[in-house]
C-alpha cells in the first residue's frame, strides 16, 4: 500500500552553493552540505491589499509584496561554512587555541626567580596571558606590569617568551594559568573584515526533503536561487549540543526566479 503522495517527515538536507559571479564570495566559492540539521522553516509571504468603498466589505483585494524568508538550525560549525556563507572572507593555516580547552595550566610556584615559562602544546607559540588564578581557592591574581616587583598574590608576564614571574612570598603555592597560544602547522582561521554595508555572499539554497524519495512518488525539493543569510544565534547548554541557528531571505535575483519547487510522481 502506497502513503499518500507529498507527505514529508524529518528535518530535510540543505545544501548552499556560493555564487561566483553575485554578491561578494569568499575565495574559491565552494558548495556545501548544512551539518547535522535539526529544523528548517520556510515562509512564502505577501501582503494583501484591498480596496474599500462605503460598506463594510472590500470591494477587490489584491497581491502587494512579496517574500521568502526562513531559518534552520545546525549542529556542525566550520570556518569553510562561516567564510562562504555567511561573511566572505578568507581562511588562513593554522589555529589559536587555549589552555586546557579553557580550564587553564596547573603549575607550581617555583624558587628563585619564582618563574613559570610555559611550554604550549604541540609546539605552539605564546600568544595572550588571559588570567592566573591560586589552584587552591580559585581566587584571581592580580597582573602588574612587566617592570615591576610583583607582591603576594601579584604576576607579571612576559609577551615575548610566555615567562610568568610571581612573588617570592607564594613561593609552592599552586597556580592555574590559563592562555591562549598559535599551533601554524594545523586547523585554520577565519578574521572577519570590516566590510562597507550590503557586503556578503549571494547563495543558491537547496531544500531536499528524502522521505520516500525511493520510492519515486514523494521525492520533493525547493530551490532558491538567490539567498542571503542573516544572523547566527549560537546557543549553548549545559547538558546538550550547542546549536546554530540562522535566518534566510530570498529574492529573485537578475534571472526573475525566486523559487522552483520540484516533486516526483
Amino acid at each position: 500500500m502506497s502513503i499518500l503522495q507529498g507527505l514529508q517527515f524529518g528535518s530535510g538536507i540543505l545544501l548552499a552553493s556560493p555564487q561566483s559571479t553575485s554578491g561578494n564570495p569568499a575565495p574559491n566559492p565552494t558548495p556545501l552540505t548544512v551539518g547535522v540539521i535539526q529544523n528548517c522553516k520556510v515562509s512564502f509571504g505577501a501582503e494583501i491589499k484591498t480596496l474599500f468603498g462605503q460598506n463594510q466589505w472590500p470591494v477587490d483585494s489584491a497581491v502587494g509584496k512579496r517574500t521568502i524568508k526562513g531559518s534552520f538550525e545546525f549542529a556542525q560549525m566550520s570556518n569553510i561554512l562561516l567564510s562562504q556563507l555567511f561573511t566572505g572572507d578568507s581562511v588562513a593555516a593554522g589555529i589559536v587555541e587555549v589552555a586546557g580547552n579553557g580550564n587553564g595550566e596547573a603549575h607550581v610556584i617555583p624558587g628563585t626567580p619564582y618563574q613559570v615559562v610555559l611550554t604550549p602544546p604541540s609546539s605552539g607559540t605564546f600568544l595572550a596571558d588571559l588570567g592566573v588564578t591560586f589552584s587552591a581557592s580559585s581566587v584571581p591574581m592580580t597582573k602588574v606590569p612587566l617592570a615591576t616587583t610583583p607582591t603576594t598574590g601579584q604576576y607579571h608576564v612576559d609577551p615575548a617568551t610566555g615567562t610568568y614571574t610571581f612573588a617570592a612570598a607564594d613561593t609552592t603555592l599552586g597556580v592555574t594559568i590559563s592562555y591562549s597560544y598559535t599551533i601554524a602547522a594545523t586547523g585554520t582561521t577565519l578574521t572577519a573584515a570590516n566590510h562597507p554595508m550590503g557586503y556578503g555572499p549571494v547563495l543558491g539554497l537547496n531544500v531536499v526533503f528524502p522521505y520516500e524519495a525511493g520510492g519515486g512518488n514523494n521525492a520533493i525539493g525547493f530551490y532558491f536561487p538567490n539567498v542571503r543569510l542573516g544572523k547566527i544565534d549560537l546557543t549553548t547548554k549545559l547538558d546538550d549540543y550547542t546549536m546554530m541557528t540562522t535566518d534566510f531571505e530570498a529574492f529573485a535575483g537578475a534571472g526573475g526566479v525566486p523559487f522552483q519547487s520540484f516533486q516526483a510522481w
